[in-house]
């Protein structure tokens, strides 16, 4: 365990507050005024009630009854609320240290039919423990694993969870049931909640839009009762539940069988995958200088998402993984504080004793489900785009994100794609994130094979040099998948310097340019014969370029150091070298 720098975490939040973005209203580190913090953690808890539906349909496997599936329910919202609260922890090695709630992990869920059929709800149990403490220790080595998260798999993976959500989304949206007919009360009830979250959000002042959501889920409650689309069971339901009691503690238990750990490892597999993504969007919309994924952050995310499951294990109910939705949903209202991540971890800790919030839950109708996860979609699909293209895309980063985008998409609208597989390995080849990444992951690593860490170019000074650096630097630059801003500098800077020895007569014979890339930086060397040009810290003024015979000398030396983060310049027996760095 790494211990914590408390000088570093100040820094960082510096550094985030510096590069704000413009359109957050509270900042992950910003404090949230009461009268903001009740909507914006009512709504997210309403989000993230949705995938309560998996216990429930967990133990009607086992044919449980209605209170043990909502013991199990009650469970789970404690794992959930502890998860989601150590997952915006950041001390100790522990938790991202971003809002980025906790919910059922749907991953998990076709491993946990498999154990509570074969051997009940300690099996089940037990397995799910095994899961969460595999994730836990390989997220103390994520740091090693950088090299298979450049930028553009990351955006990949924040654009298939994106896409997952569709097949969830439209069905709801427009009442699909189970013959495939979609309902014209449904779709109207549907158009009609988004164009008020849409009117609210969009022309409406800086309260209304933390309201919207959440207004908008208020309107779609009342319109499906209204209009007949809560069933009369479901309302029953929810009038029958108490107001308080206690989980029952019966079904718990731990046992464990040597079949099932590759299942429930490929489920803990895809879950990890799906919180890369989850980080990734995280750290983009809270810092609009984000370069690079902070692999650090995302392993201590990963801790917190291990310990989570764990818990879920211990309390007799499934794994646990972030949720897009609520990450998606923090972008749209623009609050991406903790505050809201400890208000909604603290809420499910407390709902999980008052079993008729559970069941209001529950009966969560269509069109709320349809328009949430539109909303989502409509602001996660773009943060997506633009990860993928931060970064020169060449030939090889082509056939990796098309190819993995094609398989990961296929998964969902191929129908039966992947159940020719074996039972154990469906978690990966009906998961098309999961299957994608995989993907991505694998060709990339294949067609790193041949490139060059090192890549040279040689001036003749009389030739025009300016195209030969631009298109070194483009060839470069796709094929090191670097920032196009940074490229374009290191282009500015070596035809800016390349042009002064030449025009300056510093240089004789051939100017040698040796560019090299790593993730954090991008260097240039410039080795030549001749004298080293002055390099000046301040810009010569209007007189001296008029009266001054060496002030054009030092704009030019000027000029390239304003194009660099770093200048170092050496001279031996007349062999000069200038070594240009590019923070990366």
């Amino acid at each position: 365990h790494q211990k914590t720098d408390p000088t570093k975490e100040t820094d960082d939040e510096a550094q985030r507050a510096a590069h704000r973005p413009a359109n957050l209203i509270y900042g992950v580190s910003d404090s949230v005024p009461l009268a903001s913090l009740i909507p914006l953690v009512a709504q997210q808890v309403i989000m993230l009630s949705v995938d309560l539906i998996f216990p429930v349909l967990i133990v009607a496997a086992v044919g449980g009854t209605v209170e043990m599936a909502q013991t199990v329910v009650s469970m789970m919202m404690i794992s959930m609320g502890m998860g989601t609260i150590l997952q915006a922890w950041r001390k100790n090695s522990v938790g991202s240290g971003y809002f980025c709630a906790h919910e059922t992990g749907t991953p998990y869920f076709p491993a946990s039919i498999m154990a509570v059929q074969a051997g009940g709800f300690p099996l089940m149990c037990g397995m799910t423990v095994c899961a969460g403490i595999f994730q836990s220790l390989t997220s103390r080595i994520m740091h090693r694993l950088r090299i298979l998260f450049p930028v553009e798999i990351s955006g990949l993976i924040v654009t298939l969870m994106a896409v997952t959500f569709i097949t969830y989304a439209l069905p709801n949206f427009i009442g699909l049931d189970a013959q495939g007919k979609g309902s014209l009360p449904v779709s109207l009830l549907s158009v009609s909640m988004l164009g008020v979250i849409i009117v609210m959000h969009i022309w409406g002042g800086k309260r209304t839009r933390e309201y919207s959501i959440i207004a908008g889920i208020g309107f779609g409650y009342v319109g499906s009762y209204v209009f007949g689309l809560l069933p009369a069971d479901k309302v029953e339901k929810f009038i029958n539940a108490p107001w308080l009691a206690l989980p029952s503690t019966e079904h718990l238990g731990l046992a464990f069988d040597p079949t099932l750990v590759v299942p429930f490892i490929i489920a803990a597999f895809c879950s990890s995958i799906k919180t890369v993504g989850n980080l990734t969007t995280c750290q983009k919309v809270n810092d609009d200088g984000w370069k690079r994924l902070d692999v650090k952050s995302v392993g201590n995310g990963l801790f917190a998402e291990g310990i989570g499951t764990v818990l879920g294990g211990l309390l007799g109910t499934m794994g646990q993984t972030t949720s897009s939705g609520s990450v998606g949903l923090s972008v749209a209202t623009g609050a991406t504080s903790r505050q809201i991540a400890f208000g909604t971890g603290f809420c499910f800790l407390v709902f999980a004793f008052l079993p008729k919030i559970a069941a209001l839950f529950a009966i969560m109708p269509q069109p709320v489900i349809g328009v949430i996860l539109m909303v989502e979609i409509a602001f996660v699909v773009p943060t997506a785009m633009q990860i993928c293209s931060s970064r020169m895309l060449n030939s090889r980063r082509m056939f990796v994100l098309g190819i993995s985008l094609t398989f990961g998409f296929g998964v969902n609208m191929v129908p039966g794609f992947g159940e020719s597989f074996p039972l154990w390995l469906q978690p990966l080849t009906q998961n098309g994130l999961a299957l994608g990444t995989i993907l991505a992951i694998s060709l990339h690593l294949l067609f790193r094979i041949g490139i060059a860490t090192h890549r040279v170019l040689e001036v003749v000074p009389g030739t025009d040099a300016n195209e030969a650096v631009f298109l070194f630097f483009r060839e470069c630059g796709g094929e090191w998948g670097a920032r196009p801003e940074v490229v374009s500098r290191a282009t500015s800077a070596v035809a800016q310097c390349i042009e002064t020895l030449t025009d300056l007569e510093l240089a004789r014979g051939s100017i040698k340019v040796d560019a090299s890339f790593e993730e954090f930086n991008l260097n240039v060397d410039i080795e030549y014969e001749g004298v080293l040009p002055l390099l000046s810290d301040t810009r010569p003024t209007e007189e001296e370029l008029l009266n001054d015979e060496d002030a054009f000398a030092r704009l030019s030396g000027f000029l390239l150091k304003r194009y660099a983060d770093k200048i170092t310049s050496d001279c031996k027996n007349g062999k000069c070298m200038l070594h240009f760095n590019f923070e990366h």
